[in-house]
């Protein structure tokens, strides 16, 4: 146990406990007793507050685990460690500097000094903020200043979460801001995410700018989970399961306001309608203030359908059987379904997609009078959310 590798687990930057690495293989997080003393909430809806150690089935608890970083981040953390990405653990002691949430992981005795001047440019600056964000596109935290935006430090709090162009995904930038220019016209008056796009200091073309929602004036952390971690499962089992399970978990958590289900399922509906395919598990969260469990605002809702390469089926199941293998195949039986699935009656399905019709037309101007994005794409998304609403929506109201 000498040797055991561990982290010194801080919430609000208050020391919470260690989360260490078990010689069989597992992991185990134990709450410190002053922690524990002083009337803190839990660290996580799945670490409740105890005194003996938490421990793991396998790899990493699941709550830590969709905290460490994917793709392209993980990729850059594995280098500058000289360490195989998949030692998972030992890149989030090295980049648990940051975490969304409320949550960091510091190693109280590094073994490995990462290298945060090799790499490229882009690199360099996205390792410098020792942060690990998941997801797989390419990102960093920013900061926004006066002069514009700019990489973060591991001594600041940052302000964004930038998103860099993909080689891959052309486009994919102005495509997600356009997506949620939609979104918050079609989910109106239901918060989503404000963004920006624009340069990011050091980094070529383009950048998608988040502004974190899990941090407010003066750098306060709010409390946040992904229904990933909600649910207890791993990272890479974000595409399993069921929408519907969400709305099981609000359903069970006397914490989380019944309405939050409504609102789910209508941003689920709206995820549909302008082809955002990849919306998994990571996609949705939930934000602890005030004593409740709320629904985040909106984010990475992006039309993924648009890309051709990219798969066509939705990313979590509708119902309780199988997703049409093609979502040109999804009908207003599915929609039934889905309302079913979250408990939702065929009155109150209707007056959804009533309310998602009526801002259709919003919906299209907001991306036609978007800041960016070229006129091909802002055409090509709203044909496509035309072409959707007739063959999935328009049956269920008959307008």
């Amino acid at each position: 146990m000498a040797n055991a590798r561990y982290a010194n687990v801080y919430f609000h930057d208050v020391f919470a406990g260690r989360l260490r690495e078990e010689p069989d293989g597992r992991y185990s997080f134990q709450y410190h007793a002053e922690f524990l003393d002083g009337g803190n909430p839990a660290i996580a809806y799945n670490l409740p507050l105890q005194s003996g150690p938490i421990y793991s089935t396998g790899g990493l608890l699941p709550y830590f685990d969709n905290l460490v970083a994917e793709g392209w981040l993980a990729h850059a953390q594995a280098r500058a460690l000289g360490i195989n990405s998949a030692d998972r653990f030992g890149r989030l002691l090295a980049f648990g500097h940051d975490c969304i949430g409320a949550v960091s992981v510091l190693d109280p005795k590094p073994r490995l000094k990462p290298n945060l001047t090799a790499g490229s440019a882009a690199e360099v600056a996205a390792l410098a903020s020792r942060a690990s964000i998941s997801g797989v596109q390419p990102k960093m935290l920013a900061v926004r200043t006066a002069a514009g935006y700019r990489p973060a430090r591991s001594d600041e709090t940052s302000t964004h979460i930038a998103k860099l162009p993909s080689g891959q995904l052309h486009g994919i930038v102005e495509l997600e801001y356009l997506t949620t220019m939609a979104a918050a016209e079609l989910l109106r008056p239901d918060p989503v995410v404000v963004m920006d796009v624009a340069e990011v200091e050091g980094v070529r073309g383009p950048c998608l700018l988040v502004r974190r929602f899990d941090r407010v004036e003066g750098g306060r952390k709010l409390h946040f989970e992904e229904f990933n971690q909600l649910l207890d499962r791993p990272s890479e089992a974000k595409y399993e399961g069921s929408y519907g399970e969400m709305a099981d978990f609000l359903r069970a958590n006397p914490r989380a306001p019944r309405a939050d289900i409504d609102l789910l399922f209508r941003r689920v509906l709206a995820a549909i309608l302008v082809g955002n395919h990849d919306a998994h598990m990571k996609n949705f969260g939930l934000i602890y203030e005030a004593g409740e469990m709320r629904l985040s605002p909106t984010y990475d809702f992006v039309a993924a359908a648009l890309f051709p390469d990219f798969d066509s089926q939705l990313a979590l199941r509708i119902g309780e059987g199988r997703n049409p293998r093609h979502l040109t195949g999804l009908g207003p039986k599915h929609l039934e379904a889905l309302a079913r699935a979250f408990g939702i009656g065929k009155s109150g399905l209707a007056q959804a997609v009533r309310d998602l019709g009526g801002r259709r037309d919003a919906a299209a101007q907001a991306v036609l009078q978007a800041a960016h994005g070229r006129t091909a794409q802002k055409n090509k998304l709203i044909q496509f959310m035309g072409k959707r609403w007739n063959g999935t929506f328009q049956g269920i109201t008959g307008q």
